[in-house]
């Protein structure tokens, strides 16, 4: 595999995300927010903010990190500008928040603070993106995973632009009909480029390359994946006929919401029938805890995305939010967790023990976890990931506050393993005596 270093500060996005996640299950097993609030209402923004960039944007920068030189085959470009994108999206990410919550009443926040939280986050993004196209622009060859990214980072920067729009136009910046527009009309295009553009298409991307990794399966070729990048370009065309409609006339067009659906199913299924046809090549018969946790989150895609349809159709405010809750939860945070059980210790192991390949004896990778403690606190998450959505459905708040309370523990406890990993608490007895790496940042600038 391509690897000439580690990212430095991909442990360090991976810690600031998972505080994200927790804390967003702390406040949804509290009762803050959807559905003990409305959809739209300030605390519902801020647990929908700390999930989708406090957890899945961070999260996603940091493997992107790590594994965009392997996709490529080359080497990560400008990765001093790392610690810039992950403190202006921390700060930014604390502003946005403290701009929603004083939408909710707090005092002693000017209102300035939402679009200011807005440009910070832009800015990091901006920061993000230029790492990530230097590196593609300077690789001597773009497999399609790489396109995948692309797009993906380019659908996050229209994300951030509509949504310091949005921001301003909260705040009272600017008012007006367009004003007016983009808030009533605005919010499912964020969203769509948010959830399906940036995230959905840079975990497919990443998720081409490490599935067939870790399964040690040959990596899909032909026309399906080709499918699945068109399907998606094309929905993501829609979304911005569709913004381009709103800008010119304050009002949507629905029918380009309609065919960016349609569009972004072919794309899901046909990347659901590639997921199926890696796990069936495998050659690593027996699957190790991650990929089994994977198998889940690859499920509730076409799932998630069927179910977020059909409701938009039926104008299901409930539906709506269960169907999100599902694709963030479950597809995306699933998928997260799962991965993360295994990029955590095989970073650590790049770090700790590659340098000794070849001069003494060195253990797995497999020997950083202990899969039996950690398989439960996965089963228990993807349980209660369906309590809630079934909670949200049919409208019992308190379903989904129990189920909030679990997936809360399962994250901790699965954390907790992480740590574990990361410290070789599991280590067999034979490297006791090794040298533990800091938790979130490496020892030394490069390490291979």
């Amino acid at each position: 595999m391509p690897m000439a270093s580690i990212s430095r500060w991909t442990l360090a996005f991976f810690g600031f995300a998972l505080a994200s996640l927790l804390a967003a299950l702390g406040l949804m097993s509290a009762g803050f927010g959807y559905p003990h609030a409305a959809l739209m209402a300030p605390q519902t923004l801020i647990i929908v903010h700390l999930i989708a960039l406090g957890w899945l944007s961070l999260l996603m920068l940091g493997a992107l990190l790590q594994f965009l030189p392997v996709l490529v085959g080359g080497n990560l470009r400008a990765a001093r500008w790392a610690p810039l994108v992950l403190l202006l999206l921390v700060a930014g990410l604390v502003l946005l928040l403290m701009g929603f919550a004083v939408m909710d009443g707090w005092g002693g926040v000017p209102p300035e603070t939402l679009p200011l939280g807005g440009l910070l986050l832009l800015a990091g993004l901006s920061v993000a993106a230029f790492i990530m196209f230097a590196t593609l622009l300077n690789a001597k060859a773009l497999p399609l995973p790489a396109g995948f990214v692309a797009i993906a980072v380019m659908s996050a920067l229209v994300t951030a632009l509509l949504g310091e729009t949005l921001a301003s136009a909260i705040a009272g910046l600017f008012g007006g009909d367009f004003a007016a527009a983009i808030i009533t009309h605005g919010v499912p295009l964020h969203a769509g480029f948010g959830l399906g553009g940036w995230l959905t298409l840079a975990a497919m991307g990443v998720s081409y390359r490490l599935v067939s990794m870790f399964l040690v399966a040959p990596e899909r070729t032909g026309m399906r994946p080709r499918i699945v990048l068109w399907s998606g370009l094309a929905a993501l065309a829609m979304l911005c006929m569709g913004l381009g409609v709103l800008l010119a006339t304050n009002a949507p067009l629905p029918l380009t919401l309609a065919i960016a659906a349609i569009a972004g199913l072919a794309a899901i299924g046909a990347y659901a029938g590639d997921i199926v046809a890696l796990y069936q090549a495998r050659r690593r018969k027996a699957l190790e805890l991650h990929m089994e946790a994977g198998l889940a989150a690859f499920a509730v895609l076409p799932a998630g995305a069927l179910w977020l349809v059909v409701a938009t159709m039926l104008e299901s405010e409930a539906g709506i939010a269960a169907a999100i809750y599902v694709l963030a939860f479950g597809w995306l945070g699933g998928l997260g967790l799962a991965m993360l059980y295994k990029i955590i210790p095989f970073l650590t192991w790049l770090e700790c023990f590659a340098p000794f390949m070849g001069r003494e004896p060195t253990p797995r990778v497999q020997d950083l976890v202990r899969e039996s403690r950690a398989r439960a606190w996965f089963w228990l998450y993807f349980i209660a990931l369906i309590l809630g959505a079934a909670g949200l459905q049919i409208g019992y708040p308190v379903m989904f506050q129990l189920a909030a309370g679990l997936q809360l523990l399962a994250t901790l406890l699965l954390t907790y393993q992480y740590g574990r990993a990361r410290l070789l608490a599991d280590l067999p007895a034979a490297w006791h005596h090794h040298s533990r790496p800091r938790l979130f940042l490496p020892r030394q600038r490069s390490f291979l």
